[in-house]
């Protein structure tokens, strides 16, 4: 049993690994010029597809990490404090244009994954989690990239309009 726990979290850090190299990826793109910002929209897409994730599997990540730092994404994201975790938060038209912002919100999830990843390495029965890793071991490096452009074809105004300004504290509203 041991042996199966343990490839189980191994399937998580290629999930992790194969979603930094995505995000590599695009940020390879940056020496690309064009009419379009192609690098923030496809970061904008990775940090909606990485959030709907979160959002599905919330109660997993809530025992392995800090509410301090699950309440930085939701500031992030722009989401209300009122707001039920439970239930995901509709971002189009609210997902930030701001490039660094962006590396932030899918950086930070990317550490969600390998802290949760290190949380179920020390757990002795990992059987209560066999529906997240069910969906982990589906998100193959290809999968992910069809997700990905599947999103902005179902999905194609997800950002906010750029004259709306960024901000992070509701007080300076």
């Amino acid at each position: 049993m041991l042996y199966l726990e343990e490839l189980i979290v191994k399937m998580l850090e290629k999930f992790v690994t194969d979603i930094y190299g995505v995000y590599q990826l695009i940020n390879k793109q940056k020496q690309v010029r064009s009419l379009v910002n192609i690098v923030v929209i496809s970061k904008q897409y990775l940090a909606y597809y990485l959030y709907r994730i979160f959002a599905k599997y919330i109660n997993i990540f809530e025992i392995a990490i800090a509410a301090s730092e699950i309440n930085k994404l939701f500031t992030y994201l722009r989401i209300p404090k009122e707001h039920d975790r439970n239930k995901p938060y509709p971002l189009v038209g609210t997902m930030t244009n701001d490039d660094q912002l962006l590396d932030l919100i899918i950086l930070l999830i990317i550490d969600f994954f390998n802290k949760l990843d290190k949380f179920l390495a020390t757990l002795q029965n990992i059987a209560g989690y066999t529906d997240f890793f069910d969906f982990i071991d589906m998100k193959e490096l290809p999968v992910i990239i069809q997700d990905l452009i599947d999103l902005q074809k179902l999905i194609p105004g997800l950002s906010v309009s750029a004259i709306r300004p960024n901000y992070l504290d509701d007080q300076q509203i």
